[in-house]
């Protein structure tokens, strides 16, 4: 009888450990919410871009932008980062279909930071003729606009720049 006790105790020890050992496993945690891309009207983004109360990186992009997709995972390290610091990071889609193109990037990506969709003339509105183009934006001003993929640390020096 003691060491059928004694199997009982020990069988419902490991079952508890192992549930334990699964509880704080990866396989089970949970994942961050999905960053779903919402449409920006006009004004929404002229206030995105004329924000006073933050430091911004502000991109451009596109979904069939290879540049743009190459990027990404740089911005998503940046936003780790530097986020507790103050940086803003936003990307605007100029995807000509609607949001849902991007939205797939972004998810295969796992994007963390918001992402909008514009059907706003944004070559017209912002001077942008080519993606990915960031703008660093300091107390509501632009203070640069950089063209083309850059390297990760190019784009953390400029953002460290910017935060100072």
């Amino acid at each position: 009888m003691y060491i059928r006790i004694m199997k009982k105790g020990v069988i419902f020890a490991a079952v508890c450990i192992a549930l334990a050992a699964f509880s704080v496993s990866p396989l089970f945690a949970q994942e961050s919410p999905r960053m779903v891309i919402q449409k920006i009207e006009q004004d929404g983004l002229d206030k995105l871009m004329k924000n006073r109360d933050n430091r911004s990186l502000v991109v451009a992009m596109a979904s069939w932008c290879g540049p743009c997709r190459e990027e990404l995972p740089f911005l998503i390290r940046l936003h780790d980062k530097y986020n507790d610091k103050g940086l803003k990071i936003v990307g605007i889609s100029v995807d000509i279909d609607g949001p849902e193109t991007m939205q797939k990037i972004a998810d295969k990506a796992k994007v963390n930071f918001p992402i909008y969709w514009t059907k706003v003339d944004m070559s017209e509105v912002y001077d942008i003729y080519a993606i990915p183009t960031i703008y660093l934006i300091k107390n509501g001003k632009i203070v640069e606009k950089i063209i083309g993929k850059q390297t990760e640390a190019f784009l953390d020096k400029r953002v460290g720049a910017l935060l100072e």
